[in-house]
This record gives structure tokens, sequence and C-alpha cells, in this order.
């Protein structure tokens, strides 16, 4: 498993900014898996770059703009080729 195919089966359940998902991390799977914010930031860059996430940037009032990672038909397809193997 890469950190790829987890970030994907997390935003399989629903789109989340990097922050977020960090914190889905250490709530789901850091008894066995460790990571850090950039290596998740890191990789979703990759992951929008190959087209498997898309983003949007949502205005807050009171806090920094947060980007929202979606997963995208083709990052669906790759994570559903990969769960099948």
């Amino acid at each position: 498993m890469s950190l790829s195919h987890l970030i994907l089966g997390l935003l399989s359940q629903k789109p989340d900014s990097g922050y977020d998902l960090n914190k889905r991390f250490e709530r789901t799977v850091a008894h066995f898996w460790t990571t850090d914010q950039s290596q998740i930031y890191r990789t979703l860059y990759k992951l929008r770059d190959d087209g498997y996430v898309r983003v949007e940037t949502v205005q807050q009032d009171s806090n920094p703009d947060k980007k929202v990672y979606f997963m995208t038909d083709k990052g669906r397809d790759w994570l559903m080729e990969w769960l099948a193997h």
C-alpha cells in the first residue's frame, strides 16, 4: 500500500483538506502508519498533477482559504484497479 492509495481511500469517503486528512490519519491509521503533514501535501500535489484528485479553494472569513481535495473518476478507477489486485 502506498500513501497515494491511502489518501485516495480516505477521499473516496469524503473530500477533505490536507490538514483534515492529516487529522483523519491520526484517528485511523497512526497506530500502524506514520506520516507527517508535509508528506500528505506532497502526495496530494502529485495526485493532482496526475489527474487523480482535483482541488477547490474554499474562502473562509476568519481563517486563510482552505484547499479541499476531491477524488476524480480517474482516481477512483486507479484505486479500484489497485484494490482488485
